[in-house]
Parts: C-alpha cells; sequence; structure tokens
C-alpha cells in the first residue's frame, strides 16, 4: 500500500508527504485517532527539506476533493492542504489556460513558533502529475481512513 503523494516532480521540484503511522493507534474517537505522523519534503529550486510533522486524516480527504475539482473544472478554486497545526501549507491553482499549475506554501518544522525554521516555497508546474497524485493520495485515504465522526 503507498503511504504517500507528490505533488510535482520525482526528481524535481515538488512537495511530497508521506505517512509513517497514527499517532495514537489505540484510540477510536475523531479528535485523538485521526492524527498521523508524517514525513514533509520539499524540493523548490536549489532549496531541498525534509521534517516529521503531525498531520489529521481528515486533511488528506479534504485536498483530495479539491484536487479532483481542478483538475477536472478550470474554473475551480485552488486546492489547498492546510494543516490543523501550522506544520504544513500549500495551494494548488491554475497559473494560465494551458494546463500549467502554481503551488505556494509554507512548510514548518516548528508549529508553535512562528519565525522559526519556515520556509516559503512557490513552484511552477505541469499538470500531467494530477491523476498520479490523486491516485496516490486515494491510497493514503484508504490506508488511513477517518476514524468517528466530529
Amino acid at each position: 500500500m503507498s503511504r504517500s503523494f507528490r505533488i510535482g516532480d520525482h526528481t524535481g521540484e515538488h512537495v511530497a508527504v508521506e505517512v509513517v503511522a497514527r499517532e495514537h493507534p489505540d484510540k477510536s474517537d475523531y479528535w485523538d485517532g485521526n492524527w498521523l505522523t508524517a514525513t514533509v519534503d520539499v524540493a523548490c529550486g536549489p532549496f531541498r527539506g525534509n521534517y516529521r510533522a503531525a498531520l489529521r486524516a481528515e486533511e488528506f480527504v479534504h485536498f483530495r476533493d479539491q484536487l479532483e475539482r481542478l483538475g477536472e473544472d478550470h474554473e475551480s478554486p485552488p486546492a489547498e492542504f492546510e494543516s490543523m497545526e501550522p506544520w504544513l501549507r500549500f495551494s494548488v491553482h491554475r497559473s494560465d489556460r494551458h494546463g500549467h499549475l502554481r503551488v505556494t506554501g509554507r512548510a514548518q518544522t516548528e508549529p508553535f513558533f512562528d519565525s522559526h525554521n519556515v520556509f516559503y516555497f512557490v513552484l511552477e508546474l505541469e499538470q500531467s502529475f494530477l491523476p498520479e497524485t490523486l491516485e496516490e493520495l486515494g491510497k493514503v485515504i484508504e490506508e488511513f481512513p477517518v476514524i468517528g465522526s466530529r
């Protein structure tokens, strides 16, 4: 089973997230059971970094749904990945009518210290990665489904 998804190129610029495990595998409620330990990898121009982050299962579902709409409708609003705690935030939006996408975001290794270890990035990409990314997101969601309800 795949535990990761990538926005962008495997060898070039990208944002990638790999889910390692549930943070509280013994919890079955919505608030504690959906925290996931993940590794975030960002490559932008000559800069590259990776770090551990605490993300939530429902964030992957929301992002996948928005990214699907973006792929189907050229007038769709941006697809946004926004973590509850500010570990990772980025949006994917169309930059022109020729299939180019712009990814703008913020990666932060210490989410509760606003000025510590923050990396802002802008990626200019072709949309050809979308089908593979949507498939990867589907597999992550299948392996780490949302538990419980609000």
